[in-house]
């Protein structure tokens, strides 16, 4: 959902950068008066060409220290990495970091793509590439795939299954570059659009080598991801920042531009905290471009309780298909698992039209309950998602089944491969 027309500019706070005598702008936090330990903050980053020596940043030990002092600031629920390029310097960082875990993608080329995070906020339930498998080209990706990452988001007494996906996105703005991110946001739009958005809360975001209101190629050119902004089941919410001119890419006095991004489904675009989208600018670390990464970490935040202020959000009650989408589904239902087959987690989605006491079971192939995700529980109209561990559970067969206080049930089939 463009929100273009409705944009309202947040105040600019203007950094100079010590020693570096360069003015950057760094756009404030409408809503920094609330403690992030009641939000989930997302947070995107390309750590140029991270412990590597040979390009980027030359001392990599001081990049590494400032990459440290950047994560301690910002305090990250979820952050997804490009660029990760010394393994055994990742492994440190994540060490090093109280409270955080992480992982990398095993790419052929040297350039990897990850997640860290929280562990007092976020669980791990599955990764995985997003490959041809799913109808991906590794050419319109430059042989970087999406990387997925399945999570069970915890704010306060709030829990949400969120699909997180990350991107390295192909770089450049020659004819060729600019047809291959085209292909890319049309497939990963396609892929998002048949398994994760009719059911789950989607958050992807990375380095998308190209700003979302134009393309970086020239003012002639639409954005690759106009596919994204043209739809009403995706808010890109850091078109804000692009609006205002701001730069995530930036180096030495070169104008930068807008191409690291995040984007959400209809399922959270009432959840986003407009105002809270930043390019993130420390006036702490000197000549930061040449010293830390050419990429400024890009942040948004969440309201996962829906408690802070319902009217942040980008919607605005104009559009009453999303309200009824969001708030109130026309009818309850039993969705379709994903991933399946699994192995050893899944997630099963399920929509409610009005106030529900549900069960959710599963049975083997022989009728068998072998397990009960929600039992006789109280649940309001919304769309909800539960994971579900069959780690204890032999490969094979099994149904899973909603069923309400009124007799009614609906059930599906999954498949466990080990």
């Amino acid at each position: 959902m463009s929100i273009s027309s409705r944009i309202t500019f947040a105040g600019i706070l203007m950094i100079i950068l010590s020693g570096a005598g360069i003015t950057f702008a760094q756009y404030s936090d409408e809503w920094s008066h609330i403690p992030r330990s009641e939000t989930f903050d997302v947070v995107t980053w390309n750590i140029e060409w991270f412990g590597y020596d040979g390009n980027g940043p030359s001392d990599t030990e001081l990049q590494y220290t400032h990459v440290k002092w950047v994560i301690e600031d910002l305090q990250p629920d979820l952050m997804s990495v490009q660029e990760i390029v010394n393994r055994d310097q990742f492994r440190r960082l994540i060490n090093d970091l109280d409270d955080y875990r992480g992982f990398i993608t095993n790419y052929s080329q040297s350039q990897q793509v990850g997640f860290l995070y929280n562990i007092n906020t976020v669980d791990s339930l599955f990764s995985s590439l997003v490959d041809s498998d799913n109808g991906q080209s590794s050419h319109a990706w430059a042989g970087r795939f999406p990387l997925e990452f399945v999570i069970q988001a915890r704010i306060g007494n709030t829990s949400r299954v969120i699909y997180t996906v990350g991107i390295h996105a192909k770089a450049f703005s020659d004819p060729d570059s600019y047809d291959r991110r085209v292909a890319a946001s049309q497939d990963i739009k396609a892929y998002f659009d048949a398994s994760v958005t009719p059911h789950s809360p989607l958050v992807f975001l990375g380095d998308y080598n190209d700003d979302v209101i134009r393309s970086t190629r020239g003012i002639f050119y639409d954005s690759p991801y106009k596919n994204f902004l043209d739809d009403p089941d995706y808010t890109i919410v850091t078109e804000p920042l692009s609006l205002k001119a701001a730069e995530s890419w930036k180096r030495g006095t070169r104008t930068g531009s807008m191409i690291d991004h995040i984007t959400v489904n209809h399922h959270l675009t009432d959840k986003w905290l407009q105002g809270s989208e930043m390019v993130y600018v420390p006036d702490y670390i000197s000549d930061f471009s040449n010293t830390t990464s050419d990429h400024r970490p890009v942040v948004a935040r969440f309201d996962l309780s829906g408690t802070l202020n319902a009217t942040s959000a980008a919607h605005d009650g104009s559009d009453d298909r999303n309200e009824r989408r969001q708030d109130a589904p026309r009818s309850t239902e039993l969705l379709g698992n994903y991933p399946n087959p699994f192995n050893p987690v899944t997630v099963i989605p399920f929509n409610l039209d009005g106030q529900s006491r549900i069960s959710l079971s599963v049975y083997n192939a022989l009728g068998q309950q072998v397990a009960q995700p929600i039992r006789e529980a109280n649940y309001g109209a919304g769309s909800y998602s539960v994971s579900f561990n069959a780690e204890n559970l032999p490969s094979g067969f099994y149904y899973y089944r909603l069923e309400d206080e009124t007799g009614w049930s609906q059930t599906r089939k999954m498949i466990l491969v080990k």
